[in-house]
């Protein structure tokens, strides 16, 4: 009797066990669809990914535009159902499972606003056709060819935006001898470009390389309508890491017309192979961002310093040097030679004094 009712007892243990296991990947079933049963670490890290969260987004309203205007983000989260378009299933990249293709339509459903809109040469939304594509696109790259794995689903760390989640850099590619990308040979940073040379460690690669900017306008939070985009302007700053950046700028209002403007780093994914010229940044202070007012948004960064912008400006501005030119009152017959008149002057008094002691 003894040894049966040891045996009931394990055997009960071993059912509740599996009743356990069966509840946990029931509930984490329900987000994920069975995936983390191959993929538990991968479907851990999703977890705290601002693919899963939305915290990105979220969290910089809540931070700048949106305590302005004293919006409730939580409410305004819930009341437009922007977790619609967060990753809250494996199945919303992945449809189909193993089999599903990515491509850029997949990254496209969430991020046409600004991304993949302007990547592919469209206004943000594909309401209009932007300047140009960017030549990534170009070249026939799309998302996942830079952005890898790990920032998609997450490694694991709580980030409150994409510039502190993004890890992918233009050196990642362009300063990797051999590296080849879908069967073509990258292009490589070359140190011996001017260019290069002069700004090396002061700016970052899109600085000179971003195409152009969108520029967004009456953004009103509370209504979601209005809002207007520009291509016209392009603005740098310094960013988090201390170097010349793109910037972004975003003006926000609410139905009593107030505004609020915020600048912030921003990759516009418009890069092009030929960079800007040096009048672009050193004969235009708007772009230098003079004057400019409004908070500075994400992880950090500031406007460029009036003294760095004068010392920029004026690099360009100096006027060259040309040699000394004679008077326009002066003629070849009226110059005379350097020095003549002295040595005229000595002769005369060498001969005088020669006349004097003869006499």
């Amino acid at each position: 009797m003894i040894k049966i009712g040891k045996m009931s007892v394990i055997f009960m243990a071993v059912i509740f066990s599996i009743w356990a296991v069966n509840s946990v990947m029931a509930d984490e079933t329900q987000d994920f669809g069975g995936c983390e049963g191959c993929h538990p670490e991968i479907a851990a890290n999703f977890t705290t990914s601002l693919h899963y969260t939305g915290a990105g987004m979220k969290g910089e309203c809540e931070k700048y535009a949106a305590k302005h205007f004293g919006i409730d983000m939580d409410e305004y989260y819930a009341e437009w159902n922007c977790s619609k378009c967060h990753a809250t299933t494996c199945e919303k990249c992945h449809e189909g499972g193993h089999n599903a293709e990515i491509t850029i339509d997949t990254c496209d459903q969430c991020h046409f606003k600004k991304q993949t809109a302007t990547f592919i040469g469209d206004m943000p939304l594909h309401k209009s056709k932007g300047p140009h594509a960017d030549i990534h696109y170009e070249k026939g790259l799309i998302c996942i060819d830079c952005h890898t794995a790990t920032e998609l689903h997450g490694d694991g760390n709580v980030y409150t935006s994409q510039l502190e989640a993004v890890t992918t850099t233009c050196e990642d590619c362009h300063v990797s001898p051999g590296k080849t990308v879908k069967d073509m040979p990258v292009t490589q940073y070359d140190s011996n470009i001017e260019a290069h040379s002069r700004h090396e460690g002061k700016l970052d690669c899109i600085a000179c390389h971003s195409g152009w900017m969108v520029t967004c306008e009456n953004c009103h939070l509370d209504t979601r309508k209005g809002t207007t985009f520009d291509s016209t302007q392009f603005y740098l700053g310094v960013a988090a890491d201390g170097k010349v950046t793109t910037f972004v700028k975003m003006t926000a209002m609410n139905e009593s017309n107030a505004t609020h403007t915020g600048y912030g780093e921003w990759f516009a994914h418009t890069v092009t192979a030929e960079a800007k010229d040096c009048a672009f940044c050193h004969e235009n202070k708007e772009v230098l961002c003079e004057g400019c007012e409004g908070e500075i948004l994400g992880q950090g960064g500031s406007f460029i310093p009036q003294e760095t912008i004068d010392r920029i400006y004026g690099i360009s501005t100096m006027p060259a040097e040309t040699e000394t030119e004679v008077p326009a009152t002066a003629t070849p017959e009226e110059t005379s030679t350097p020095g003549f008149e002295i040595a005229f002057g000595i002769v005369a008094l060498a001969i005088a004094t020669y006349l004097g002691k003869w006499r």
